[in-house]
C-alpha cells in the first residue's frame, strides 16, 4: 500500500501583502491514497474598503519529471477551478471582498514513489512593492506494506515499525520496531528524498532514542529487512 503524503511548507495563520490578505484554513499536512484529490484552502481579502484590487496567481513545476505522474491545480471559490494546463490567472476582487482559494495537488501514477513539488505565486497586479506570497505543496508517495510474502512465516514474527512518541518532538523522541529475523536498518529521509541518516539494528525487537541527530523539520523513516521495506512513518523534528 502507497500513501500520499502533502506538506504545506508556506504556512501562515494570517498575513497582509499589500492590499490583500491570507488566511489560510487547513492544517500543514494532509495525508491521502495514491489518485486522491489533496488540497490545502485559503481566503484572499481586499483589505481596501475603498478601491477594486486585480490578484494574480502562477503556478510553475517541474514538467519535464511530473508528466503523466502529477497534476496541480487552483480553484477560485467553489464555482470556478482551472484545468492543470492553465497556470496562471488575474481576476479582481471589490472592496472588502473575500474569496476562497484551494491548492490542489494529486498524483496519477499509482505506481509512483517519488515526490512533487507545487509553487503557486499569489501577488496584487498594482502592487508598488511587488510583494509576492509563495506557497510551496510538496506530495510525498511512500511505500505503506507489511512484509514480503513468506517472511513471517520464516522467521516466525512480523515485523513491524510504531510511530515514534512524542511526535513532533523537541529534544528526543522513540522509535519500536520488531523484526522478523534478528537485522535491520532504520532509514530516515527529508522532504527532498535525501537519505540523512541510516541505523542498523541487530536486536529482534527494540527501540531506538532519536536526540540531536537531525536538524528541524519534517522526516520520513522506514524500516528495512531482507532488502525490502517494512513500514514508513512520518516525523517532525521542531525547534
Amino acid at each position: 500500500m502507497k500513501k500520499i503524503y502533502a506538506v504545506l511548507l508556506s504556512l501562515l495563520p494570517l498575513l497582509s501583502f499589500g492590499q490583500f490578505s491570507v488566511e489560510w484554513h487547513t492544517p500543514e499536512m494532509k495525508e491521502g491514497n495514491p489518485g486522491d484529490d489533496v488540497g490545502f484552502d485559503y481566503t484572499l481579502t481586499n483589505t481596501s474598503t475603498s478601491d477594486s484590487i486585480d490578484i494574480t496567481w502562477k503556478f510553475t513545476h517541474d514538467l519535464a519529471n511530473s508528466a503523466g505522474m502529477w497534476e496541480d491545480y487552483m480553484c477560485e471559490g467553489i464555482f470556478v477551478c482551472w484545468p492543470a494546463t492553465v497556470r496562471n490567472n488575474t481576476f479582481t476582487l471589490a472592496p472588502d471582498q473575500a474569496v476562497d482559494m484551494y491548492h490542489h495537488i494529486l498524483t496519477l501514477n499509482e505506481e509512483d514513489t517519488g515526490m512533487y513539488i507545487s509553487n503557486a505565486f499569489i501577488w496584487q497586479a498594482d502592487d508598488s512593492a511587488n510583494t509576492v506570497q509563495e506557497m510551496v505543496v510538496t506530495a510525498h508517495v511512500v511505500l505503506e506494506q507489511g512484509p514480503p510474502t513468506g517472511l513471517n512465516d520464516l522467521f516466525g514474527q512480523e515485523a513491524s515499525l510504531e510511530q515514534n512518541a512524542p511526535n513532533p518532538f523537541k529534544g528526543a523522541t522513540i522509535i519500536k520496531y520488531a523484526l522478523a529475523g534478528d537485522a535491520g536498518t532504520l532509514k530516515f529521509q527529508d522532504l527532498t528524498g535525501k537519505l540523512v541518516m541510516e541505523m542498523a539494528l541487530n536486536r529482534q525487537t527494540g527501540s531506538v532514542n532519536i536526540q540531536g541527530q537531525l536538524e528541524s523539520g519534517i522526516y520520513f523513516y522506514s524500516l528495512w529487512e531482507n532488502g525490502a521495506m517494512v513500514d514508513s512513518k512520518r516525523m517532525q523534528v521542531i525547534d
